[in-house]
């Protein structure tokens, strides 16, 4: 599955960058995270609070920044498990600067989902990712205005 997107922040491209590549801060914009552990500047690992339909639970996830090209992109990849289930995400910021003053954010996005999650169907899935899609963006447009 493939979401993508963009969004125009007042803050300048570094003030953003420096965001999304720091594992404390930028964990604070995922919904429901009950735990993080940093490892280093690139790993770090969360616990979250996750459901669709009548599935719901915990998920352990590992994540690695992957590439990092101060201050216009950054690239992050994720495993989750969990719930007799596993996602796989690939997701990356690209920083231009917008033309009223600020950044222009755009975002892509892509998620293999795999066991039980798996077999509520991809509307649900859908569903549920463009919830969570629009509630990580909201919070990261809210933090950094």
């Amino acid at each position: 599955m493939h979401y993508e997107g963009a969004f125009d922040v007042a803050a300048p491209k570094e003030k953003v960058y420096d965001f999304v590549t720091d594992p404390k801060r930028v964990t604070t914009i995922f919904p429901d995270v009950q735990s993080v552990k940093v490892i280093d500047a690139e790993n770090f690992t969360l616990k979250a609070k996750v459901g669709m339909s009548f599935i719901k639970g915990t998920m352990d996830v590992k994540l690695k920044l992957v590439e990092n090209n101060r201050p216009t992109f950054s690239k992050l990849k994720a495993r989750g498990t969990g719930m007799n289930s596993s996602v796989d995400l690939e997701s990356s910021f690209t920083l231009e600067d917008a033309a009223g003053g600020g950044t222009h954010v755009k975002w892509a996005a892509d998620a293999k989902i795999s066991g039980m999650m798996a077999s509520v169907g991809s509307r649900l899935i859908d569903s549920a990712a463009d919830k969570y899609v629009k509630q990580i963006i909201g919070s990261l447009e809210k933090k950094l205005s």
